[in-house]
Formats: structure tokens, sequence, C-alpha cells
């Protein structure tokens, strides 16, 4: 159906800041509308779904009336798709991001609701809505890429616990363009001081109450024994080095890190291709669907009916499930992969590796050594790690 242009008013959840239409228009210029608007009624107007870049390019190419899809949808699932259809055709900036969930929270939606009806990860709503807690100078160095966003996850801490402290964190990253890994760096230093703030004044504080002796009777103090023999052992080793032995130990911790590093942007960087191909993917199977569906009711010359777009929705749900699904396998691999964990054994002496295969853990000391079963810990391997006893 068609309805006049001035009718349709933009979405309340529309994201976007900046709109480029230029191509746009050359594109409907030549090839006219491809793609109708959808919208739904909202009293005598009509509030838009999809479609912001080309009604702002109708009217611009003086339009007066528009050919419309109307579709009868909750609130909750309006304010999701307009974010999403408009996220998978170009990402937000920050500013168009951080004011929209600033909006969503001046209506009442709590960060933790945000995330889950978005689909997006809490901590980065939690940082788009950290930045106005800062001044005008700073927020417009987060809007001008001077800082990331990925600095304020970093602040999380910081941020929570005294705001004119990480405003001074802040400005220094500016100042001395500091990049994450640094930035994490100084935080990880600051974290360790404060910690070992908290334990001094536990110590003074235990230290009139603490028992003359510690008896290990569960297999929990064992563990935690075991533990604390593990970071003595560490200590006193690191004691013993030389000079030459300690270089190398740094040069080998720094080269396994930056392999590591390397490693993990490969990773992310494949996963980032691999995202925009489904998205540009998907928006091609989207335009082809749309494409073959307007052509085929022109040819048969059908208004839009009720059963017609239930049918739709169904497609439209059924494609969102084989995405989920396809994000949930994705979370898996990912998640097997991050159990991955190095560690040096202290019973071979070795570096290993522990792998999660299913509901087992598996140890490999190298590549040409065979996987075997972890074995549970036992206080005989615990009193291993204690020193050994005089022999006559």
């Amino acid at each position: 159906m068609k309805v006049d242009i001035s009718l349709i008013q933009p979405s309340p959840y529309q994201p976007r800041l900046l709109f480029d239409l230029s191509e746009l228009k050359d594109e409907i210029k030549r090839d006219g509308l491809l793609n109708e608007l959808v919208v739904r009624k909202q009293g005598e107007a009509y509030e838009l779904i999809d479609g912001e870049r080309r009604l702002r390019a109708l009217k611009r190419l003086g339009w007066k009336t528009v050919p419309v899809r109307v579709v009868k949808l909750k609130e909750a699932v309006v304010r999701r798709s307009v974010y999403k259809l408009n996220k998978v055709r170009e990402n937000y900036t920050v500013e168009e991001e951080a004011k929209y969930f600033q909006k969503l929270t001046a209506e009442g939606m709590t960060p933790q609701e945000i995330s889950e009806e978005l689909s997006v990860d809490f901590h980065w709503v939690l940082a788009h809505l950290n930045i106005f807690k800062f001044p005008e100078k700073i927020q417009k160095a987060l809007w001008m890429g001077k800082i990331s966003i990925s600095h304020l996850v970093a602040l999380e801490g910081p941020i929570g616990r005294n705001i004119k402290e990480a405003q001074t964190m802040i400005n220094e990253i500016i100042n001395r363009k500091l990049t994450l890994k640094e930035t994490k760096r100084i935080i990880l230093k600051q974290k360790e001081k404060l910690e070992e703030m908290r334990v001094d004044a536990a110590r003074k504080v235990l230290g009139k109450v603490a028992p003359k002796s510690v008896e290990l009777r569960t297999p929990n103090d064992y563990e935690e024994a075991a533990k604390v023999l593990k970071k003595i052992a560490k200590k006193k080793l690191e004691k013993t080095l030389t000079p030459k032995e300690k270089t190398t130990r740094e040069a080998e911790k720094k080269r396994k890190l930056e392999e590591k590093k390397r490693k993990e942007q490969e990773k992310r960087r494949l996963e980032k291709q691999k995202i925009k191909a489904e998205a540009k993917k998907m928006f091609r199977r989207f335009q082809e669907t749309e494409r073959s569906r307007i052509q085929e009711e022109a040819k048969k010359e059908m208004k839009t009916g009720v059963a017609k777009i239930q049918r739709e929705m169904r497609g439209l749900t059924r494609q969102i499930k084989k995405l989920k699904e396809e994000k949930a396998d994705f979370l898996k691999k990912k998640a097997f992969l991050s159990d991955a964990l190095n560690f040096n054994c202290p019973h071979c002496q070795n570096p290993c590796v522990v792998f999660k295969d299913g509901n087992r853990y598996l140890v490999k000391r190298s590549a040409s050594v065979a996987i075997v079963p972890e074995k549970p810990a036992t206080p005989s391997a615990l009193t291993s790690l204690q020193s050994p006893k005089q022999t006559n």
C-alpha cells in the first residue's frame, strides 16, 4: 500500500545520528525504490521501523507518497529490530551507541536489561553509560576517537571505585597516548597495590586474634596449603636464579606473551571477517527475498493481507532462530578455545597444557607426548611439594 510521506514519523528508537544519503539518492533515481518501508500504525500516522535512510532520501527527492508494509509488533520487538537492522548495515559510532543506551536508561531500563534485550555484552553497555559520568571534554575525546571504548571497559573498576581517580587516569591515557595493553598494565599494578594494602590492614587486625597453629584436616585445607607452598617455592626459586637465568626466563616469558597476543589478534581478525561476511550474506539474502516478494506482488496485484504478514513473520522467526543457533555454536567453539590453559607442571617440572574435552580435562606435556586424563590432587601429591626428608 502507499501512504502520504508526511504521515510517516521517524522511529524514536533510531540510534543513528548521521546519515549518508548521496549514493542512495542516486540509486533511487536510477532504479526506483526496490524495498518498501516497514512501519506500524500509531493513531492517524505511521511510525517507521525499517528504512530511515530511504525515507530521508525520498523526502529530498520530493516524493509525495511511498509504498509501505504495515506490521503489528510489540514495543520490545520494535526497539530490538530498529537497533539490530541498522547495526547489520553499518556499526554505530561510540556517540550513537552511548546516547542510545542513555535514552533507554532514561526510559527506565537497567544496563542488565539493555544487555539482555539487545544481546549486547553487559560491560560494553556499562562502558558506554559511564561516558556520561565524565566532563564534556572527555566525552568529546571519546567521540573523536582519542580514547577507545575498550579503555573504558578496562577502567570499569576504577570508575566504580573513584570517579576522580578514573578521570585522572583517562587524562593520562589521552596525554600520553597509552595503548589498551599499557592501560591494563597500569590498572593491574594499581590493583596489586590495593590488594597489598588490604592484606597489610588485615594482618594488623588478624595478628591480635589469629590462632597459634593451623591443622590440616579436610581436603580443602590441603589444597589451600598446596597453593601456599607453591607460591613459596616459586619465590625461593626466583631468589636462586642468576641474573642471566632471570634474563632468559623474562625473554622466554615475553616471547610467549607476544606469541599469545599474535594468536589472539589473528583469531579476532578471523572472527571479525566471519561476522562481516555473515552479515553481508544475511543482508543480501534479505534484499533478494524482499525484491522477489515485491515483484511477485506486482504481478499478482494482490494487497498485503494478515495471512501473508504472518507467513513472513514466521520466516523471519526461523531466520532469527537459525542465527541464534549459529551464534550459540560459535560461542561454544570460542569457549573451547579459551579453556586451554598453559602452566608449569609441579610434578614433571615441564611446561604442560590442559585441554577440556567434553566433561573431562586432559593434560599434555608437549606435542610429542600423548594426552592423558588429569588426575585429582591427593594428599601424597601435596606432600611431595614439601621439603624432602633428610636421610642418614
